[in-house]
């Protein structure tokens, strides 16, 4: 009686029980092969934005533009009434030093503030790129970069990536992309609204077509400060399973960098100027190369168009050369587990 009992329920209980081993439909939403790293990327997105410090640091980065509107406010008000002129006249004060500056300080006493609209925008945007943000952009890396590798080393997690059609390349792309995306918030969106700003404020539209390259430079400008950071931070990111090392050796490269350019370059800060123009311009010091900060700062300027390529030729060179190296690092040691 026992066994014809058992060998009945048998089949009823292998057909639907835990023992199913068969091939199950997937039911979620799919993706494309070609957005695999996009799909990366948004999962990092998520996990970052989950920091209440990293909101509040998004909100913070977007005064900067705030004081930048209102240069863009004077300058305009300045094109088209005369008693705005010493106001702008002063705005220029807290622009970037530039050989530019006695140039344009010159066509505000001649009244002709048109025909330097341009270079005063050009420096605007320049200056927001120099000053604020690339200070923020430092912060704002240094709260993301560090766990977005150095976490999936320490659980093995990329492990389950490789597992399933995605390669390095995409890996690290969605990495970056992570990176890119609040680099963005902070830095080419800001930029591009003050450009549009401007456009807005001016008493025509034939501002455009005397101004319609400045967008294409804050595109430039973004791209020079986003990729050799982001690959160095994922870099820094990658050789450790420790996150807050990663942070250390992220904030220490940007520090002693600065320090190292303040202390070489500080005796030629003290030395008195021998003409007007010497007033107006910026140090060109070889030690300008130890700085990651001054580095991009020399190679935004050739983007803005205050420098020649001769120039930043040696930046361009060491921003190529971080950014290769960088990448080549990271793609070897998030592959070494798996040649083990």
């Amino acid at each position: 009686m026992s066994e014809t009992s058992s060998t009945s329920a048998a089949p009823a209980f292998s057909g639907h029980g835990v023992n199913n081993l068969g091939y199950r439909t997937w039911n979620g939403e799919k993706h494309s092969g070609w957005m695999r790293w996009i799909v990366i990327a948004a999962v990092g997105v998520r996990r970052a934005w989950t920091s209440s410090w990293l909101k509040r640091m998004m909100f913070l980065a977007w005064l900067p533009a705030v004081a930048f509107s209102v240069g863009f406010f004077v300058w305009e008000q300045a094109v088209l009434y005369p008693n705005w002129r010493q106001a702008a006249s002063g705005l220029l004060h807290y622009l970037p030093p530039t050989p530019l500056m006695l140039e344009i300080q010159k066509t505000i006493q001649s009244g002709d503030l048109e025909s330097s609209r341009h270079k005063v925008w050009a420096l605007l945007l320049q200056g927001f790129f120099r000053y604020p943000q690339a200070i923020v952009m430092v912060l704002v890396v240094g709260m993301i970069a560090p766990p977005l590798i150095s976490q999936d080393i320490r659980s093995r997690a990329f492990l389950i990536y490789f597992s399933r059609p995605v390669v390095r390349a995409e890996y690290v792309l969605g990495k970056m992309a992570t990176l890119w995306v609040f680099l963005s918030i902070i830095s080419s969106v800001p930029a591009l609204i003050l450009y549009f700003l401007g456009v807005m404020l001016s008493p025509n539209l034939s501002v455009v077509a005397a101004t319609w390259d400045l967008p294409l430079r804050v595109i430039v400008a973004s791209m020079v400060l986003m990729v050799p950071t982001s690959a160095l931070a994922l870099c820094y990111s990658s050789m450790t399973q420790e996150s807050r090392y990663a942070g250390f050796a992220w904030f220490i490269t940007w520090i002693l960098g600065w320090v190292t350019y303040m202390a070489a370059t500080a005796g030629e800060a003290m030395r008195p100027r021998q003409s007007p123009d010497e007033q107006f311009a910026l140090p060109d010091s070889p030690w300008t190369n130890l700085s990651l900060y001054h580095t991009l700062g020399k190679v935004q300027s050739w983007v803005f168009g205050f420098s020649t390529f001769e120039d930043v030729l040696a930046p361009v060179v060491i921003l190529t050369g971080i950014t290769v190296v960088s990448l080549m690092v990271l793609l070897r040691r998030i592959s070494a587990p798996m040649r083990v």
